[in-house]
């Protein structure tokens, strides 16, 4: 009985409200003229109903690092993208081992087999509907320093972009061993050889 008398009560003043709130004038100040609608409209929470759509990935929903802003172990290329002929004075700071080998095979799949293909002769996946990249193996790649390889996976050559958005400096590096490593297979060295023989 107490929560019937307590339902009718609380239905009765929300009644009485609403009702009420059809004859006042509620917050003219904000474009809710009286009279122009059945009953008044309750606003809560202030300018709400006018307030603008801010959609979370357009240029008013993002939020802009500060200027000068650098990622956390941020190392930036020495090597200019107009200076592509200093890159060969770049030294390979990650060893050849077989951690970085079967990482740099991880990253060059992920990023590179597409066009280069799985051997690095530029058969990959989008030939022939796009004109085929350069073969990794020939003897202009392999005349390369590893800087010079490092420098156009960086800032990219020809039709090819940068990915230095998408590989970290270290993985760039890991990629360059691991480019070496089909170049050596497909051209095996002397020393190569002689090991295969023992």
């Amino acid at each position: 009985m107490k929560n019937l008398k307590k339902f009718i009560t609380t239905g009765a003043l929300l009644g009485l409200s609403l009702g009420a709130s059809g004859c006042l004038d509620w917050w003219p100040e904000f474009g809710i003229p009286a009279g122009k609608q059945p009953w008044g409209e309750l606003n809560p929470l202030q300018e709400m109903h006018t307030s603008p759509a801010i959609k979370d990935q357009g240029p008013e929903g993002m939020r802009y690092l500060p200027p000068g802003t650098v990622p956390v172990g941020f190392r930036p290329n020495p090597i200019p993208a107009d200076q592509a002929a200093n890159s060969a004075v770049l030294k390979n700071p990650v060893p050849i081992n077989d951690q970085s080998m079967r990482y740099g095979k991880l990253m060059y799949e992920t990023t590179c087999i597409v066009c280069h293909g799985d051997d690095g002769r530029g058969m990959g996946y989008i030939v022939p509907k796009y004109p085929q990249p350069p073969d990794l193996t020939s003897a202009r790649a392999r005349d390369w320093t590893d800087g010079q390889i490092y420098h156009v996976i960086s800032h990219g050559q020809g039709t090819m972009g940068s990915y230095k958005s998408q590989l970290k400096p270290e993985e760039r590096w890991a990629v360059v061993n691991y480019v070496r490593a089909l170049q050596r297979a497909q051209y095996p060295e002397p020393t190569d050889l002689e090991n295969l023989t023992e």
